[in-house]
């Protein structure tokens, strides 16, 4: 009975997927791989775009998931943020990697796929979550909730947060080989090349009476009330955007480069993009400076931003408004791993409360690129996205063991629930 209720749940997801994929054009056969030759880029999976379709007698935006994976590596170019130095030129740096980030994504409203520059991905299973799964129409998965007064004094009541996030080709290659067979993800492959770029829209539900520089904003609806006809949408405003870039001169630390921009209503500027401000950057954790109140070296602030926030990273590190102020960003994204053993449940990606010394200096260690937070797992190279996507899929499964061949020939790598299914997403 245990077999084929598994086996039902793998049907069902394999059926509603390929449901999806037909609305979008996709292959008839919901249990046929695909295939792609060598080098082509085609959609040889068919994920799910979105937790829900839309309704009967929708006529907004709908979101479809970016997943025409490059299938061999794309070559790297004269990336613009390298003619800067992240440690002394950061705001030019950070600069560079958003209007790198924008660049014919604005015109075509964030849909990666339909960017006449450069196509741009996302990870894939992240609609998978009742609470927390994208919903239908920018594909917004829900973040870490705001408390009362953590983006602004006049914040009285809690804020939810949404957020869509999206890889550049070097980025979406590995999405495609760490989902090559559909039906058994291999995180061997979650290897981010050098010059991969991720970036993040963070939407939050709060008004501008609440959070006044939220004035003159990105406004999107979004179907997170999971509504079931046809009329709007509450809106949300842009709040927070996230970038991440994998750059060799950060390989002493851990090899990527994490930054924050908060919006500014009042700031100057022609547009939405102009007004967003850098609050910084940070490549490692200071390990040497924890507990001390000594000045960070591995992790700039931007004093001009610093007034926009109601608080920072622990003791200072990098961290935008909606995160949580006990963690940094790369302490929070180097939890970003799985055990071959699904069964093995999911660490805490904030240090708890009151801890220890020993304990602080495990989650702000500086773990380089491709190493795992806990040492017999493998490493997701930073990649929540990966991390959530793989924990999603394995509790919709219940996971297919032993997994069926993937398309094209490739092994699968075995992950297993030895004793049930424990892996979970990572919050913040």
């Amino acid at each position: 009975m245990k077999l084929r209720r598994v086996l039902l749940a793998v049907a069902l997801v394999a059926l509603h997927a390929w449901l999806i994929s037909i609305l979008a054009g996709g292959p008839a056969d919901p249990f046929d791989g695909g295939g792609a030759s060598s080098g082509a880029a085609q959609t040889v999976h068919n994920f799910p775009d979105a937790r829900d379709l839309p309704p009967a007698g929708w006529t907004g935006p709908v979101f479809h998931l970016s997943q025409s994976y490059p299938q061999s590596l794309p070559a790297s170019g004269n990336e613009p943020w390298l003619q800067y130095d992240f440690r002394t030129q950061t705001v030019d740096y950070l600069g560079a990697i958003l209007g790198y980030a924008l660049d014919g994504n604005v015109a075509v409203d964030f849909q990666g796929q339909s960017n006449a520059v450069r196509t741009w991905y996302h990870a894939p299973w992240l609609h998978a979550n009742a609470l927390k799964g994208r919903e239908f129409i920018h594909g917004l998965t829900r973040e870490r909730d705001s408390p009362a007064s953590s983006l602004a004094p006049t914040q009285t009541r809690p804020a939810e947060n949404w957020a869509v996030s999206m890889y550049n080709p070097p980025g979406g290659y590995v999405l495609g080989q760490v989902w090559a067979n559909r039906d058994a993800p291999d995180p061997t492959h979650a290897r981010f090349p050098v010059g991969t770029v991720a970036f993040k829209l963070i939407f939050t539900t709060a008004t501008v009476a609440e959070v006044p520089l939220l004035k003159n904003d990105l406004e999107w609806q979004a179907d997170i009330d999971r509504a079931t006809d046809a009329g709007p949408r509450p809106t949300l405003r842009l709040l927070q955007v996230d970038v991440a870039v994998r750059d060799s001169r950060a390989d002493a630390t851990t090899g990527w480069v994490f930054g924050t921009f908060v919006y500014d209503g009042n700031a100057p500027g022609a547009t939405v993009w102009d007004r967003l401000i850098p609050l910084g950057a940070m490549w490692g954790n200071d390990p040497e400076q924890l507990g001390t109140k000594g000045r960070l070296t591995e992790t700039v602030i931007n004093p001009a931003a610093r007034g926009l926030v109601q608080h920072l990273g622990y003791e200072g590190r990098l961290n935008g408004p909606i995160d949580n102020p006990a963690s940094s960003c790369l302490s929070c994204h180097s939890m970003a791993q799985v055990a071959s053993d699904l069964s093995q449940p999911t660490l805490p990606s904030v240090p708890p409360a009151g801890a220890s010394s020993a304990t602080l200096a495990q989650y702000f260690r500086n773990i380089p690129a491709g190493t795992p937070f806990t040492a017999g797992d493998e490493s997701l190279d930073y990649s929540l996205q990966l991390q959530n996507g793989i924990a999603n899929w394995a509790q919709a499964t219940g996971v297919r063991f032993p997994p069926p061949a993937g398309p094209r020939g490739i092994e699968p790598r075995m992950l297993t629930p030895s004793e049930g299914v424990r892996i979970t997403p990572i919050g913040r």
